[in-house]
């Protein structure tokens, strides 16, 4: 079916282009006409840009993809285990390894915005 409408959308594009400017070029003998005539002179890549859109504007998928279908497109795109967890050494409790501990780093953070309360208003970071 896209075959037989390709190549009729790709001639009445043409035909609908040269008609429009065709009439553009002849009606203005001034030298904003000349100037127009260069441009239109590259219509010939207009021209190849156009034959390029029936394909790119027929790419669209023809139904909406059902849910069971995007489950089993889905299906092998699980959570994966973690194999890098470690115990603390500073608290005992488990973290990722190269990770700083969360509960180590909310202690130091409480104390160090603790200090930074009874300092007063200094450098903040």
């Amino acid at each position: 079916m896209a075959s037989i409408v390709l190549p009729l959308t790709r001639t009445s594009a043409r035909s609908a282009w040269s008609s429009r400017f065709s009439g553009l070029t002849a009606s203005a003998p001034s030298g904003s006409a000349l100037r127009l005539a260069e441009r239109l002179s590259a219509l010939p890549s207009l021209r190849t840009l156009l034959e390029l859109f029936p394909p790119i504007l027929l790419a669209v998928p023809k139904k909406k993809t059902s849910p069971s279908r995007k489950r089993m497109r889905s299906a092998n795109k699980g959570l994966k285990d973690k194999t890098n967890i470690v115990n603390c050494p500073g608290c005992g409790a488990p973290k990722r390894s190269h990770h700083v501990c969360p509960q180590c780093f909310s202690e130091i953070n409480r104390a160090w915005k603790a200090s930074q309360r009874e300092t007063g208003p200094g450098i903040s970071m």
